[in-house]
């Protein structure tokens, strides 16, 4: 036991080190350095969790997670201070009642922190995207289902990330939850810039006015501008519900009329 203990130790001091180093010399357009990380410090880390739970998830599958954004007032961890639930699908398996975070920076699915057992550090562990292919967050007043899309092979027109399906009718309409950074006072900031997408026939395309919004149902956009007067939406302001109630009346229309 000792010579386990022992062992630990030694690999976390490693890894603080490690840390440590990396962090003074990071800034939020530098997190692209973290990628790297060695493979030494996912073995560990992996181990350290069986530790912990005494199991072995295959969600583990993944690389310590550095809050390069730990100066910043605005950050870009998806609704951070909302209390939520979480499953995530890892290689056709689904696991429920986690926790997870969202990275809206870096497209990062978070694993929360594990405590080293000897209570001066924690870990977040960001999993690995080529085994993770959904996700949800469940929140008090909404659930949000994020998949991994995109990708020039895919025909879809997006961006490879984990894109929210907040609607999956006749119509489609994704949501991106992303960041912009912009530097305040030295320190970068990271402020929550959502796009939404909505389904054409032409791939995915992005909702970034009314005008263009009602364009995208092509012969049938006489049908959404009504009913976008009707409700007096604007798109740039519209919230996601607002939206996805109009699509589904589109939708409610479009099956009458067959």
């Amino acid at each position: 036991m000792k010579k386990t203990s022992s062992l630990i130790l030694f690999l976390l001091c490693a890894v603080c080190a490690c840390a440590q180093q990396e962090s003074s010399a990071v800034s939020g357009r530098e997190i692209k350095t973290y990628a790297a990380i060695e493979s030494s410090e996912e073995v560990f880390l992996d181990s350290l969790y069986t530790i912990r739970t005494g199991t072995e998830c295959a969600f583990i599958n993944g690389h310590d997670y550095f809050p390069y954004h730990y100066r910043a007032t605005h950050k870009p961890l998806l609704f951070s201070g909302k209390e939520r639930t979480g499953s995530i699908t890892v290689s056709g398996r689904k696991y429920n009642n986690i926790v997870l975070q969202y990275d809206t920076y870096t497209d990062q699915v978070i694993f929360p922190e594990i405590d080293n057992n000897f209570g001066d550090k924690t870990y977040q562990i960001a999993i690995n995207k080529d085994i993770l292919s959904a996700f949800t967050l469940f929140f008090r007043d909404d659930t949000l289902r994020f998949k991994y899309l995109g990708g020039s092979d895919t025909g879809t027109g997006l961006p490879p990330g984990f894109y929210e399906v907040a609607y999956d009718g006749p119509s489609r309409y994704l949501v991106k939850h992303r960041s912009v950074v912009h530097q305040r006072n030295g320190i970068d900031e990271y402020f929550y810039s959502p796009v939404g997408y909505v389904m054409t026939s032409n791939g995915y395309q992005k909702a970034t006015s009314t005008k263009k919004f009602i364009l995208l149902f092509g012969i049938r956009s006489t049908e959404m501008k009504r009913i976008i007067e009707r409700r007096n939406l604007n798109i740039r302001k519209a919230g996601k519900r607002e939206i996805i109630n109009a699509l589904k009346l589109y939708d409610a229309q479009a099956s009458v009329s067959r």
